[in-house]
């Protein structure tokens, strides 16, 4: 699934090489992708529309218009955006076309059909963005961060992975990005927040920055279904030691192999060894 990392390598694809482009026709393939307003509707006012740029917030792409709507996607698990050319036309799985001019053409694929598309005014994005956590590689996290995560969960008996998970918290981590998250900070994600430490505060706050930050700096993580727009897998899959590594051994620990549990629904990967879940028992 497209979290921080993937959507932001997208978002700036599309500054570069699509900011400034007029869309002279848009086809919808699959009216389930288009939720605002109906696909007859999004199809009549997205055409002659010019693309102003492009940003991020969370997990949404957000495509900027020059009439000052902006259109939204949220790639869910498999949204692929390629631009026609220079990459190859793609066939299968298709859900929307927009035709740009200089004869280039964007296309939205997804496998799994579950992307999902709005085309908003300005008051409506504001709307749809008001309930998101902050921006983790924004200067005020980095700054703040650390208070910010002790302020807003160190009360909080939930476990941290369900935590970090939650949009209105911290905005586009997903579930690749916490495992390793966590596993840098060496805490287990079934950990009480209300049990971390300043220190531990301190490190998880770390660890969200280092994360966030390679994935960025690798393209993103192609676990199977992401490409960028340029249909090129990314690189950050080279670098986990954690996520979908279950039955191997630990990178920090001999001895270890990392497990895999289901904590609040969903699948997560950590090393027992590293990230004890009654961490008491490093204290012994």
């Amino acid at each position: 699934m497209p979290e921080l990392p993937e959507v932001e390598t997208i978002k700036e694809h599309l500054r570069e090489l699509v900011a400034g482009s007029l869309i002279t026709d848009v086809e919808v393939l699959d009216p389930g992708l288009v939720e605002q307003p109906s696909a007859e509707e999004f199809e009549r006012e997205l055409e002659g529309e010019r693309i102003s740029g492009a940003r991020r917030r969370a997990k949404h792409l957000i495509v900027e218009l020059d009439s000052g709507n902006s259109l939204v996607f949220q790639l869910k698990i498999g949204g692929q955006l390629l631009l026609v050319p220079p990459v190859e036309e793609p066939k299968t799985a298709l859900m929307l076309v927009l035709h740009l001019d200089g004869d280039r053409r964007l296309f939205l694929r997804d496998e799994t059909r579950f992307t999902r598309a709005r085309l908003l005014d300005a008051e409506e994005l504001e709307a749809r963005l008001s309930t998101l956590g902050p921006e983790p590689l924004e200067e005020e996290f980095r700054e703040n961060g650390v208070k910010y995560l002790q302020e807003t969960l160190s009360s909080r008996r939930a476990q941290i992975k369900p935590l970090l998970l939650d949009q209105k918290v911290v905005a586009g981590i997903g579930n690749i990005y916490v495992d390793e998250i966590l596993y840098d900070a060496r805490l287990h994600p079934r950990r009480k927040a209300n049990t971390l430490s300043e220190e531990e505060w301190r490190g998880l706050h770390a660890a969200i920055l280092e994360n966030l930050a390679a994935g960025v700096e690798h393209r993103g993580t192609t676990v199977r279904l992401y490409k960028d727009v340029l249909n090129r897998p990314g690189e950050h899959q080279d670098y986990l030691r954690v996520f979908e590594k279950h039955g191997k051994s630990c990178p920090g620990c001999e001895g270890s192999k990392v497990v895999r549990e289901k904590v609040g629904g969903r699948p997560t990967h950590f090393c027992p060894s590293c990230q004890l879940e009654d961490w008491r028992e490093g204290e012994q």
